[in-house]
């Protein structure tokens, strides 16, 4: 069962339409079917950590940060 935050409607999210979340986050979303509000389907998946490649210059700079206070 998933809870709207907007409306607060209850429904069962197996039987709407899945969608993928573009956040980063890994997880998948539902339409709630009152309102329309995305709400995030939490998965117990592991995210896989970034590669190089895909880690932007941010991330490549906080990646060796965190590195050398080790």
């Amino acid at each position: 069962m998933a809870i709207c935050r907007l409306c607060g409607h209850e429904f069962d999210e197996s039987k709407e339409e899945i969608l993928e979340c573009n956040c980063g986050c890994g997880s998948d979303k539902v339409l709630c079917p009152n309102c329309g509000y995305e709400v995030r389907i939490k998965s117990n998946v592991a995210r896989r950590p970034k590669t190089q490649e895909e880690m932007g210059f941010l991330g490549r700079l906080i990646g060796k940060l965190r590195m050398d206070t080790d």
